[in-house]
């Protein structure tokens, strides 16, 4: 195929959605991005616009939003390649617009499912799949007749979020309700409104997150990470750190057979996906999966320690597939051991010094870090991963080394973030 004149459309490239332009402008592609809303959603980072080849909003009007890209395509004399969705709030749109205009995609039978959590538990729950137990309820007395069915702890949840946002883990009737009237109502964070809530049986065991890429219904694993999480009172489990998993492991077998399952009961064929899975005694079972990238995956990071990245995996499936076919039924290769820190804020107020990132530029596992506040920004007390003040990626050879730096750095941030 030829690179001159053929266009990618990224929907929400929030965040690390950004990537795809990087790497698609390098190859000579043209790249215009697509925003769902009206507005962007406040509680996501959307950078970068200026450098796209064009840009287009979607009005709620989907007959007016595929003229506005025909045009779009008209004027700069190019041809559609793929709509791919950056980031979770894209991947309803970047179905409907794949669909319509006949392109790779995964369809719109199940669009709903790969997005909505209960819709993702009817499907699974047909196709056999071990998930933990659910109900969605739209009422207190709901949720409390669910609650009763099952034992303590019970997690409640938005049907529509991300990174732990407005997730709880109930273990009385009390903190039930509180939970329930906290989220029911609310705006999650990919910017619609809570009318009815998820509960979940608890799950006991590791979390790890999963990330594949798909052709045509052949899936890749591209990466697992263990999720060490802390709990804060009155929320559920925060991301601290991330560890790279060795894929010669037992839990690397286990979670490629349950996902690859997921992946096939979901109709996610192509692209990449998100997993997050709990490995109990039982075996797998699957907290959620969005059929998008990683939202902390970061290109440069997963190159030092495995030679590949989610990203440019993605891009190879649709330009380069009979390539990325070839990784079909390997296993990946760590380069440098991993360790992914999901810095947490325990104290607020307006930041009057900042001299953490100088400390960490004088680490020499730190490969890269994306910081959000600066000096006179607000810093707030972290409670799910988008209060997060930043993310701090570790390489080393070995695992000691990284988690000696884990607490180093910890220690670091206490010192050098000053608040008044």
């Amino acid at each position: 195929m030829s690179s001159c004149n053929k266009l990618f459309i990224i929907v929400d490239a929030y965040g690390p959605g950004r990537y795809f332009r990087h790497y698609l402008q390098e190859q000579g592609y043209l790249c215009v991005h697509l925003l769902s809303t009206l507005q962007p959603l406040p509680r996501l980072t959307l950078s970068e616009l200026e450098h796209y080849d064009g840009t287009l909003i979607h009005g709620g009007d989907f007959t007016a939003t595929v003229k506005n890209i025909e045009n779009l395509l008209r004027d700069l004399d190019a041809e559609l390649c793929e709509v791919l969705p950056g980031v979770e709030p894209g991947v309803l749109m970047a179905d409907k617009l794949s669909h319509h205009f006949k392109l790779h995609s995964n369809g719109i039978e199940k669009s709903l499912a790969r997005r909505d959590k209960n819709a993702m538990a009817d499907v699974l729950s047909a196709a056999g799949i071990p998930i933990p137990s659910y109900c969605r309820v739209e009422s207190l007395q709901e949720a409390q007749a669910f609650a009763r069915s099952q034992e303590w702890p019970i997690v409640l949840k938005p049907l529509d979020s991300a990174g732990t946002n407005g997730v709880h883990f109930c273990h009385s009737e009390q903190e039930l309700a509180d939970a329930f009237h906290q989220v029911m109502g609310a705006e999650n964070n990919m910017g619609t409104i809570n009318q009815s809530v998820l509960l979940q049986s608890f799950l006991q065991g590791k979390e790890y997150m999963v990330n594949t890429v798909s052709h045509d219904g052949q899936h890749y694993m591209a990466d697992i990470w263990y999720a060490d999480k802390t709990r804060i009172e009155g929320y559920a489990q925060i991301y601290n750190k991330n560890h790279l998993v060795e894929s010669q492991s037992e839990e690397y077998t286990l979670l490629r057979d349950y996902v690859f399952q997921v992946l096939d009961a979901l109709g996610i064929k192509y692209g990449p996906a998100h997993a997050e899975v709990i490995i109990t005694p039982s075996g797998p079972k699957l907290v959620e999966i969005a059929s998008r990238i990683s939202g902390v995956v970061d290109p440069l990071y997963n190159q030092v320690c495995l030679g590949h990245d989610q990203i440019t995996l993605t891009l190879e499936s649709y330009l380069e597939p009979q390539k990325f076919l070839q990784h079909i039924g390997q296993h990946y290769h760590i380069k440098k051991r991993g360790l992914q820190i999901m810095l947490s804020s325990r104290k607020a107020g307006k930041i009057t010094a900042l001299d953490f990132p100088a400390q960490l530029d004088k680490i020499s596992s730190v490969v890269n870090y994306n910081l959000k506040p600066k000096v006179g920004d607000m810093l707030v007390k972290t409670f799910d991963l988008s209060s997060s003040p930043g993310m701090v990626n570790l390489a080393a050879d070995d695992e000691s080394t990284l988690l000696a730096d884990y607490q180093l750095i910890q220690q670091l941030f206490e010192e050098h973030v000053q608040v008044a």
